[in-house]
C-alpha cells in the first residue's frame, strides 16, 4: 500500500509538472506574439535611409507621424512643380506629367487631357513659352481623412514679348498609400483641381 500511494503521489506531481510546463508555454507564446506585434508597429513608424536596396540606418530616429505634415507638403509641391513648371520641349512635358501622374488619381489625368485638347501644351511649344512655378504657402487639414489641402501658388508666364505673372490656388486631398520609388512620401493626390489662375501683373518688353 505504501509503494501504491508513492506511486500516486508520483503521477500526482507528474500531472502538476505538465499542467505548470504547459501553462509556462502558453504564457510564453503569448509574450512572444505580443511583443512581435509592438514591434513591427514600432518598425513601421521610422523611416529608414536606402543605400540602393539595402536599409542601412534609420534617418534620424524619426517618428513617421511626427514628420507626416512635412512629407505631405514636400509631395504637394514636387507634383505643382511637375504640373505647372512647363517648358517648350514636348518630350519633357509629358515626362513631367507622367511623373505627376503617378502621385495622383485621375484626376490630375483630366487635367491634363482638358489642357491637352485645348491645345496648351501645343501652344507653349510653338510659342516659345517658358512657365515656373513657386510654392506659397500649403494649408492641410489632418483632422479629416482623406486629408484636404489647399495650395497657394504663383506661376510666371514667360513670352518673347513679355512676363505674365499670376496666383494660382488648388485643392485636392491626401490618401495614405505604400512608399514607393513614384511615391516615396507615402501620399496619393485625390480631387485636384484649379480653384483660381488669376493675372496678378503684366511686365512687356515692348514700350510704347
Amino acid at each position: 500500500m505504501k509503494v501504491l500511494r508513492n506511486m500516486e503521489n508520483a503521477f500526482s506531481l507528474v500531472r502538476v509538472c505538465f499542467f505548470v510546463v504547459i501553462a509556462c508555454n502558453l504564457v510564453t507564446i503569448l509574450f512572444c506574439y505580443g511583443y512581435t506585434r509592438w514591434f513591427n508597429a514600432k518598425q513601421n513608424e521610422r523611416i529608414y535611409a536606402l543605400e540602393g536596396e539595402v536599409p542601412v540606418m534609420i534617418a534620424l530616429g524619426q517618428n513617421v507621424k511626427e514628420n507626416r505634415e512635412a512629407e505631405a507638403k514636400a509631395q504637394l509641391t514636387v507634383f505643382h512643380r511637375l504640373f505647372f513648371s512647363v517648358v517648350p520641349d514636348m518630350e519633357e512635358i509629358k515626362y513631367n506629367m507622367r511623373q505627376a501622374m503617378l502621385m495622383s488619381d485621375n484626376s490630375v489625368l483630366e487635367e491634363f487631357t482638358f489642357l491637352d485638347d485645348n491645345g496648351y501644351f501645343r501652344q507653349i511649344c510653338e510659342a516659345q513659352i517658358r512657365c515656373s512655378y513657386v510654392c506659397d504657402s500649403i494649408h492641410i487639414d489632418f483632422s479629416q481623412y482623406p486629408y484636404p489641402a489647399t495650395v497657394f501658388g504663383r506661376t510666371s508666364i514667360v513670352r518673347p514679348s513679355g512676363t505674365t505673372f499670376r496666383s494660382l490656388v488648388t485643392s485636392c486631398s491626401l490618401r495614405n498609400v505604400l512608399r514607393t520609388d513614384e511615391i516615396p512620401h507615402g501620399f496619393l493626390i485625390e480631387n485636384f483641381k484649379v480653384v483660381s489662375n488669376n493675372n496678378i501683373s503684366i511686365s512687356s518688353l515692348f514700350k510704347e
